[in-house]
């Protein structure tokens, strides 16, 4: 199917690179079906306290929510990486405080990229995801106008990728947000253009045994990666 619809790209002289703008709609759905049962990659991009690290190999990606930002927050402090201030700061101006939140739904998901096209090709707006500690959630609202707390965002934890093996299509299972459709992303790749990607908006919670690894500055499977962060 992929190669019916690259080859009539070809044919109608579609650049690789807006591959985007091919009116695709129409066959995410049959994409979608023939995915299921199958696994598909994606990576989550961070940064990583050590026992951060230990507790996605062993418990697997949580939703977003305050929950997790709290426990977050709670655990850096208990464990010295966060003074009493830092630590109440952060927990009262947080993407989860609805008072202090922006429009846009952004809790009970968990965001990853399709391709590893982002670390290829350093797209995305990737970069500051590994370069503050915490996630959008924690940092968004501080690196730009408290220069202390970003630098101390800045400097906790090691920027890390998480391979996770998703089910897209799962019978029963919320379906998934993706951008653009998959089927727009294997056609880009289809037609060559390697930068093919989109963001992954996933709705349940990724278990420990769906976790393919966590590689983090450092490791080979990250350093191989020169555009990535390095600090």
């Amino acid at each position: 199917m992929v190669g019916e619809l690259a080859d009539k790209a070809r044919l109608s002289s579609h650049a690789p690179e807006n591959y985007q703008d091919l009116d695709l709609t129409s066959h995410e759905d049959t994409a979608l079906a023939l995915l299921e049962g199958r696994l598909v990659r994606a990576r989550h991009h961070t940064r990583l306290l050590d026992h951060e690290r230990d507790a996605i190999r062993t418990q697997g990606l949580r939703l977003l929510n305050a929950q997790l930002v709290n426990d977050r927050l709670d655990q850096a402090h208990a464990l010295g990486y966060l003074t009493e201030a830092e630590h109440r700061t952060l927990r009262t101006v947080n993407e989860t405080v609805p008072e202090r939140a922006r429009p846009g739904k952004r809790e009970d998901q968990v965001c990853l990229t399709l391709s590893a096209a982002t670390q290829l090709h350093h797209i995305h707006g990737i970069h500051r995801l590994l370069t503050y500690w915490g996630g959008e959630a924690i940092y968004w609202q501080h690196c730009e106008g408290s220069p202390a707390l970003a630098t101390k965002l800045r400097s906790l934890g090691v920027p890390s990728v998480v391979t996770a093996l998703l089910e897209l299509a799962a019978p029963g299972q919320e379906r998934p947000s993706v951008f653009p459709s998959v089927v727009h992303v294997f056609v880009g790749k289809a037609l060559g253009y390697e930068p093919a990607d989109a963001d992954v908006f996933y709705r349940s919670p990724i278990p420990p045994q769906r976790i393919e690894s966590v590689v983090s500055l450092g490791a080979v499977a990250y350093d191989r990666f020169p555009d990535l962060p390095r600090g």
